[in-house]
């Protein structure tokens, strides 16, 4: 298959072929069809991220088709069933995953594309927990970043900091991330809500989102137009 290949010493960046990944026991194999460009990947690539091996293929925002099943893997994971992949994977060695505890308590998570193979590919071998089928009427290209610039703000609003209706909330920076958060916030019934960003191109997305305010950092008396 080809991939897209990354060498950390000459920090160059290069489509290969590679031979095709098979899944193991658990895992299934995904032909890749969308794939988000995060800007974690440009800081691979820029060598401010740097990862733990001499060549990683990027990419960590995936979404595509079952191709192929490994063992032990649920039934209802079919060849063709369209999904989208998290981003991470239990590290096995830390003692939770020692203790065999459920994936989402690993307390050393390996991030796909950084220290494992990413999507940036035709094809990528997952366990099957790390799946979620992607309905038909959903663009495939849109389902690609849920599993990370999308949920990674719905986390953060509702499960850490758990942002109920009705609460007030400011946000922070309305990048790719932001500017989700925003619309989380909004869904979740959130009120005010407040966007900060230099940018006027990114207040005004924050506005055209669903935020009640957007503001700029920079100016003078800021907070205490956020207590108002």
């Amino acid at each position: 298959m080809r991939a897209a290949v990354f060498d950390s010493a000459s920090r160059r960046l290069e489509v290969e072929e590679v031979p095709d990944p098979e899944p193991g026991l658990g895992e299934v194999r995904v032909r890749v069809q969308a794939c988000g460009i995060c800007l974690s990947d440009v800081h691979l690539i820029d060598g401010t991220l740097p990862s733990p091996l001499e060549r990683v293929t990027p990419g960590h925002e995936p979404a595509g088709v079952v191709e192929r099943v490994g063992e032990a893997v649920p039934e209802h994971w079919t060849p063709g069933t369209r999904v989208l992949m998290a981003a991470g994977k239990q590290c096995g060695k830390c003692p939770n995953c020692v203790r065999g505890y459920a994936p989402g308590s690993c307390l050393a998570t390996l991030v796909m594309g950084c220290a494992f193979d990413g999507v940036w590919a035709e094809y990528v071998v997952v366990p099957w927990q790390a799946l979620t089928a992607v309905p038909d009427h959903v663009p495939i290209e849109l389902a690609a970043i849920l599993a990370d610039a999308v949920s990674t703000p719905y986390a953060g609003l509702t499960d850490r900091a758990g942002l109920r209706q009705g609460e007030s909330v400011g946000l922070w920076g309305i990048g790719g991330l932001g500017v989700h958060a925003v619309m989380v916030a909004r869904m979740v019934g959130a009120s005010p809500i407040i966007a900060l960003d230099p940018s006027t191109a990114a207040r005004q997305r924050a506005l055209d989102r669903g935020a009640d305010h957007a503001l700029d950092p920079r100016e003078e008396g800021v907070v205490e137009q956020v207590w108002e």
